[in-house]
């Protein structure tokens, strides 16, 4: 198959080649595989952490842990799995070694004045920045396992595989996550303000 010049096209590689290049040294495949998943690895990061400047050291730890592991990848799972292993344990790890704790919870302020006063739009992010509270307060691992279920659409299949948990423990991690922020959230809902 040639290109439009008469070169040669080459299929793209895949990340398990990029990652047996950068296992070898090549720092370009190590740049590759970083363009590729960087986007979601600092989404994911941000996610967890809800600070870019956490999200982005998160980020850059994440794939040090990627070029100084790569030798170790076997290829027993794909690499995305074996990508978002990594990122989730950067991140639990993150939230213990991290010696403030997450902002409590305010639920003072009157937020149907500031709707009231500057519109729909002020209530609207009001209730996100609640929500992402809430979710922020909760335990690390039900905090990660919501994230990854609901935020970056995996399945509990996926989840297990990365968290290193069984599918059962995923299903427990979720269902005490809900049930921990409906704890949270209760006080909003029964005063009006969510």
């Amino acid at each position: 198959m040639t290109g439009s010049r008469g070169e040669i096209a080459t299929p793209e590689k895949s990340d398990q080649e990029w990652l047996a290049l950068a296992a070898a040294g090549d720092q370009n495949a190590f740049a590759s595989l970083v363009q590729r998943h960087q986007g979601r690895v600092f989404q994911l990061a941000y996610r967890f952490s809800r600070d870019r400047q956490d999200a982005e050291e998160l980020a850059q730890e994440i794939f040090f842990k990627v070029w100084k592991y790569a030798r170790t990848f076997k290829g027993r799972s794909a690499f995305g799995t074996w990508l978002y292993r990594l990122a989730v344990n950067t991140c639990l790890n993150f939230r213990q070694k991290k010696k403030d704790a997450p902002a409590p919870l305010s639920l003072r302020g009157d937020l149907a004045a500031a709707a009231d006063e500057a519109g729909a739009g002020i209530m609207s992010r009001e209730r996100q920045i609640l929500l992402e509270q809430a979710i922020d307060a909760l335990p690390a691992r039900q905090k990660m396992a919501l994230i990854l279920a609901n935020f970056e659409g995996k399945s509990y299949e996926e989840i297990a595989v990365i968290m290193e948990v069984s599918i059962s423990a995923v299903e427990t991690l979720l269902f005490r996550a809900r049930q921990n922020l409906g704890k949270i959230m209760k006080p909003l809902r029964s005063s009006g303000k969510w």
